[in-house]
């Protein structure tokens, strides 16, 4: 793997994801556990989600998009059978994968799709 190395000039990802319905894309990262920290008048159409690591926005689409076809949408998570419980508890179907790329680098992940079709990945940390 490449080093990491920090620019202070770039503090944080914030991606925007176009979604065919917002309604339902809420619903599903509230299931998740994810907080909203903004949706106001000023963007009716816009709802930001947020943790002190992860941050992005979902926003109604103007067009139809392919969502497959152009993302995979991957979420570190601490702890992937947590992970797997709160969406089995919130009712989200899921696959539970596991990788082992190299030796002594094993990993899980849980494959989910969104309301948009978007693939989410959750992924673990290495094992």
């Amino acid at each position: 793997m490449v080093p990491v190395t920090s620019d202070p000039l770039f503090t944080r990802l914030a991606p925007v994801l176009n979604v065919s319905d917002l309604p339902a894309e809420r619903a599903f990262y509230e299931k998740l556990g994810l907080p909203v920290i903004y949706e106001g008048p000023e963007y009716p159409d816009f709802i930001a989600f947020g943790t002190d690591s992860v941050h992005f926005g979902i926003q109604q689409a103007s067009a139809p998009n392919d969502p497959p076809s152009v993302l995979t949408w991957q979420i570190a998570v601490s702890d992937v059978d947590a992970a797997a419980a709160r969406c089995r508890e919130a009712g989200l179907d899921f696959e539970l994968e596991q990788n082992d790329p190299a030796p002594g680098w094993t990993y899980r992940r849980l494959l989910l799709r969104t309301p948009s079709g978007y693939r989410l990945a959750l992924e673990g940390e290495s094992e």
